[in-house]
């Protein structure tokens, strides 16, 4: 008489095999989440570059189109190809903006430069980085046919515009009442 074996239960390879797949399957997850974290954090890294480079060119757009022109001969415009020194409104910690003085300057290294701001209240800002060095121009809107100039003298006057002058772009942005 021959018996037939009826196999009930798991023999101990389909043990491992089920362990293995198992264990695949939990690796798999925890790599995806891993991705999941590390595309956050970049994310949040690219969001927070942008904003601080949106924040600092609005700053330097505003404190150029604020510039003040006085009589007052210590207060001038003065410029110079690596810097530029003014009356403009800043803001203050209560909301509101008063007069101060600010000053762009170029920080200009053989690849790259860098605008940077410093206030008379102490606030120093790095508002933008360019490729290769740079320079200021000054728009002179008084001339016969509205020059740009290297260097601003004390002069009543502002200038029409500040160009930032590089070997592969210019920029201009509006001073002042200009704007209009």
């Amino acid at each position: 008489m021959v018996r037939s074996r009826n196999r009930r239960g798991v023999t101990l390879l389909e043990l491992i095999i089920a362990l293995a797949i198992s264990g695949l399957a939990m690796l798999g997850g925890v790599m995806l989440l891993g991705q999941l974290t590390d595309s956050d954090a970049r994310i949040a890294r690219e969001h927070s570059a942008d904003a601080t480079a949106g924040n600092a060119d609005r700053l330097l757009r505003r404190l150029l189109i604020d510039a003040v022109a006085t009589s007052d001969s210590a207060e001038r415009f003065r410029g110079a190809e690596r810097t530029a020194d003014y009356l403009t409104r800043c803001d203050t910690p209560s909301g509101w903006s008063e007069p101060c003085r600010a000053t762009l300057m170029l920080d200009s290294l053989r690849d790259s430069s860098a605008i940077i701001i410093e206030t008379d209240r102490g606030d120093h800002y790095e508002v933008r980085r360019i490729a290769g060095a740079a320079t200021f121009r000054y728009l002179d809107l008084l001339a016969r046919d509205s020059v740009w100039v290297r260097r601003w003298g004390a002069s009543i006057t502002l200038p029409g515009a500040i160009a930032l002058v590089s070997a592969v772009d210019t920029t201009v942005f509006p001073l002042g009442s200009s704007r209009d």
